[in-house]
């Protein structure tokens, strides 16, 4: 499986030499970009396949709800702002009321605040910020920040924000995912589905589908949610439903949620659960880090499976 990017677009020899090297499976996020530069991804590996008679299946991510910084009062300006172990970061969806020196972030997800209680953690891009909730006022929050693991001690725009601790209720299918359905269903051989934590999210995504086409995509769930773990089970039990169906292993992000010290632990522990109801698997960021700057891989492996019907599938 190879992600595309927005460079992939204007460059079909890059396309038809990763398809004759191995890749079988094109990734498209459709938290990037547009349709009319998917579309020209589309075109250029379509003509590669016809060129060399190979294969390869269109695997799409839904964007889901985009839980980032945006930087509302100091550093606004730049798109960064310095911080410093034991500085309070205040959360909040505007900076009304604030002073000028005040570092004041919005997570871009309205009602996340007012969700948030003292004591839970937060983590900011990808886990290198480390905070717990101190105070919860009406629509803010004091977070103090504990850990701070990068060298370059700041927060800028546009960086992820996770709360393991918090129960977040806002929808795993944003209206932005809906728009996009009508496209997918058209290109895409599989949908990955993200955020996803309940049964209901996936059985919302499968309704919409199927008014949409009836041949709709294969669904890939994305576990990269403490909820998603915990709810693994009935996850699966519901997507069998379908003719097939696949989970992957968003490690970067799970790996946020759970604790890096839990990774290895918890990513076993979900290919044995899905081998044991035969779902395929895609494990997936960053793990051929290595073989890629080094030439030399690691003991992990990046563990694919064709996605098959379920045995007697009607």
């Amino acid at each position: 499986m190879v992600p595309f990017d927005a460079s992939f677009a204007d460059n079909y020899a890059l396309i038809k030499n990763l398809l004759q090297n191995g890749m079988n499976v094109a990734r498209i996020n459709c938290a990037h970009d547009d349709e009319a530069t998917w579309s020209r991804m589309i075109q250029h590996l379509k003509r590669a396949c016809r060129y060399t008679g190979l294969s390869c299946k269109i695997y799409m991510d839904l964007a889901g709800p985009k839980i980032r910084t945006r930087l509302l009062n100091k550093g606004k300006d730049k798109g960064k702002v310095k911080v410093k172990e034991g500085e309070i970061v205040w959360l909040a969806d505007d900076d009304k009321g604030f002073k000028d020196d005040a570092i004041v972030i919005s997570p871009n997800e309205p009602g996340i605040i007012n969700m948030l209680k003292k004591g839970e953690r937060v983590y900011i891009d990808d886990g290198m910020i480390k905070g717990f909730i101190e105070t919860v006022g009406k629509n803010r929050a004091a977070m103090r920040i504990v850990r701070i693991s990068s060298a370059k001690q700041q927060i800028k725009e546009g960086k992820g924000i996770n709360f393991p601790d918090s129960a977040i209720a806002i929808s795993s299918l944003t209206e932005f995912d809906k728009a996009c359905l009508p496209f997918v269903c058209e290109h895409a051989d599989m949908v990955g589905y993200s955020f996803v934590r309940y049964p209901s999210d996936l059985l919302g995504l499968q309704a919409l589908l199927k008014k949409i086409t009836s041949k709709p995509p294969h669904i890939i769930i994305k576990i990269e949610t403490t909820e998603a773990v915990i709810n693994l089970p009935q996850l699966l039990l519901c997507g069998m439903h379908q003719k097939a169906f696949g989970v992957m292993i968003a490690r970067g992000d799970l790996a946020v949620e759970i604790g890096f010290e839990r990774m290895g632990e918890i990513q076993e522990e979900i290919l044995w659960i899905c081998e044991a109801a035969h779902v395929p698997v895609v494990w997936a960021t960053q793990v051929l880090e290595t073989l890629n700057k080094s030439g030399m891989a690691t003991v992990q492996k990046l563990q694919m499976q064709h996605m098959l019907p379920w045995p007697n599938a009607s």
